[in-house]
């Protein structure tokens, strides 16, 4: 961080906890529960073993001495989910431009 480094947690909203990062430069808490998929590869062991949402609050916390916006927001489920999405279809763009440049 202090070289130029940008570091973002996706971690539990438990300000009261020990572990809470004071020294975050942002925290955006973020409004109704998120979930998590499991990945195509993994294989349950038992019914115990299902994908659920998460059973508590979630925020994001950034770690950038350069940033410039304010110290705390809120984020709805859905803008993180569609700001996720067209970061994905960033991604997707350029290693599909690299492959093409790379078979060329």
């Amino acid at each position: 961080r202090d070289k130029g480094g940008r570091y973002v947690f996706l971690i539990k909203a438990a300000t009261s906890e020990v572990w809470w990062p004071e020294d975050a430069d942002h925290i955006a808490f973020i409004r109704g529960r998120i979930g998590f998929e499991l990945p195509a590869w993994f294989i349950p062991k038992d019914e115990k073993q299902v994908p659920t949402g998460a059973f508590f609050a979630g925020a994001i916390a950034v770690f950038d001495k350069t940033w410039k916006g304010p110290a705390i927001c809120y984020i709805g489920r859905d803008e993180l989910e569609a700001c996720g999405e067209a970061f994905l279809a960033q991604v997707r763009q350029q290693a599909e431009k690299l492959v093409r440049e790379m078979a060329a």
